[in-house]
């Protein structure tokens, strides 16, 4: 460049800027050589003067909404530097309209030279009419070259998030990266152990806020200490305090998160196109969901019963840690509403009852009242007399598997099925028959229609019962359902003392309130045992009276 007219000195400033985002090149476009592009330009400048330079490593050009490229802008108004330069134009941005902008008349009204070293532009020398055209296209081709990088990467991250991949920047809390491979999540045995025990103290009553000041009491890190823990340069604008205390709106975000049991839910957020970083709710029908992604910090059990609990309208005692035990469970037999519990206490008689919600609002419901002591003892005596009766057809399904009757029905059932299996394989000859009969023209073409649907008719029921004589050998010989998963939940508590939050949201699904105090509790896992009594009443050589009931107590 001819510098023999540029007799002005200059406090300049260089810029250096890269981002992946944009498709910068690693190497071509690395600080490092940004920076040693520039240094060489300015030894053959001494009327510029390199006062500082500014960094913008990872933010992309197609906004200017970046750290240091805001601060140097400062520093213009402030008149400390009025010299830019930069490699090239699409070190300044990448947006043909706002980079335009600051060339053709922000630089100029301020005062600024702008220099684009290897785009060979000098805002200092004369402009010619190369400059006015070749200034412009640069900047559309830099502007056109950062959409179509944005839309192979935008469909690259949606090929990801369908197979399964993890493509965010940061594991959440509970998780680390695997190191050999960026995409898949592995336990961090800390932070998942705070996250099963913040399952666990939910399970036991405790609300979100309460848990929250457990953690802080503990001296536990927040998700965003945490991270900077490990080292991580995570930001993120909803911090408010110098450090980041555990929120309810935190714990909240972690208990309603199925990433803890395999499950990645990604793509939830999108931002209409890679200028306009302001970003919307994808609708949930085109989000990526994909399970058994990564090994699970909580089991699908907890996690359902956990949001169970948050579905319900729980609330803490006043003054109190942890819901009422039967929080969100109580319900109206008639109306179907949900009960609330009241309080008609007085100093020396204590008094609490749950009451009909649609009595409450006057929407025709009565009151169905029953006081609060009296439900929770009931209910602790229906789910124990529930759990002794589990242990009964437990015992009953193992005395079958060893009875002379279940064998000669098993043995019975197996020739049944042997049959079936034959018939299907005559019907199947008898096809290929017709086929050859219509082929040798010994039959019409009506007759050889009607006759193929029959067989395929008869073919088909034959099937059918096969699959059913094929599950009933199967539970023949296994005598249990669901391999008697279901039988273990319940075991875990038949040693129980007293009615607990946890035993409550794990064993019941609802308790219905009738008007005259009678209650019906509806037990989880009721069609596996509804299943497990038919069978013991299917076989007559066990006395009906030893049948436990029907699972939906009534008291």
């Amino acid at each position: 460049m001819d510098t023999q007219n540029l007799i002005q000195q200059y406090d300049g400033d260089m810029y250096l800027r890269i981002s992946r985002e944009d498709g910068d090149k690693a190497e071509s476009d690395s600080i490092a050589n940004q920076r040693d592009l520039i240094t060489a330009f300015l030894e053959k400048h001494p009327e510029i003067t390199l006062r500082k330079e500014w960094v913008d490593d990872g933010y992309t050009g197609v906004n200017f909404d970046r750290p240091d490229f805001i601060r140097m802008m400062e520093s213009v108004k402030e008149k400390k530097t009025n010299c830019i330069i930069v490699k090239d134009f699409s070190r300044l941005g990448r947006n043909f309209i706002e980079t335009g902008k600051y060339i053709e008349k922000i630089f100029p009204f301020m005062g600024v030279r702008f220099i684009s070293v290897n785009d060979d532009y000098d805002s200092a020398r004369p402009r010619t009419a190369s400059d006015n055209l070749i200034v412009p296209v640069k900047n559309l081709m830099n502007d056109a070259y950062c959409r179509d990088i944005s839309i192979k990467i935008r469909s690259q991250q949606d090929i990801k998030r369908r197979k399964g991949q993890f493509i965010a920047p940061f594991a959440m809390f509970g998780y680390l990266k695997d190191p050999e491979d960026k995409h898949h999540l592995i336990i961090d045995e800390f932070a998942s152990d705070v996250v099963r025990d913040m399952f666990h103290l939910v399970l036991d009553g405790y609300s979100a806020e309460a848990v929250a000041d457990r953690l802080n009491g503990q001296g536990i890190p927040s998700p965003l200490e945490y991270k900077r823990l490990l080292g991580s340069s995570y930001k993120t604008p909803f911090r408010r305090n110098p450090k980041a205390v555990w929120t309810a709106t935190a714990v909240l975000r972690i208990l309603k998160n199925p990433v803890y049991i395999g499950t990645l839910e990604q793509g939830k957020r999108s931002s209409p196109n890679y200028k306009v970083k302001k970003q919307f709710a994808v609708p949930e029908e085109r989000w990526a969901v994909k399970e058994n992604t990564h090994e699970p910090a909580v089991s699908r059990e907890t996690f359902e019963n956990v949001a169970k609990i948050l579905r319900a309208d729980t609330r803490t005692a006043p003054g109190g840690e942890t819901v009422y035990p039967l929080g969100g469970l109580v319900y109206c037999a008639d109306c179907g509403r949900s009960m609330v519990r009241k309080n008609n206490s007085t100093a020396d008689n204590p008094y609490f009852y749950y009451i009909c919600s649609g009595s409450k609002e006057k929407s025709g419901c009565t009151s169905h009242s029953i006081r609060d002591i009296l439900l929770e003892q009931a209910v602790f005596a229906a789910v124990r007399q529930h759990i002794r009766s589990i242990l009964d057809v437990e015992r009953t399904l193992a005395d079958i598997a060893k009875l002379p009757y279940t064998s000669r029905q098993v043995k019975k059932t197996d020739e049944r099925l042997k049959a079936k299996r034959d018939e299907v394989e005559r019907y199947q000859r008898y096809r290929m028959k017709l086929h050859e009969d219509y082929t040798d023209g010994m039959i019409s073409r009506e007759d050889y229609i009607a006759f193929g649907k029959r067989y395929d008719q008869k073919a088909q029921e034959a099937g059918n019962a096969i699959l059913s004589l094929e599950q009933e050998i199967d539970r023949l010989v296994e005598g249990k359902s669901e391999e008697q998963k279901w039988i273990a939940y319940f075991k875990r508590y038949q040693d129980i003392e007293e009615l607990n939050r946890k035993l409550a949201v794990e064993l019941i699904d609802r308790i219905l309130v009738f008007e005259n105090q009678r209650i019906q509790i509806q037990f989880r896992f009721q069609c596996e045992y509804e299943g497990a009594v038919a069978l013991i009443r299917s076989v007559k050589h066990i006395s009906p009276s030893l049948s436990p009931s029907s699972g939906r107590e009534a008291v």
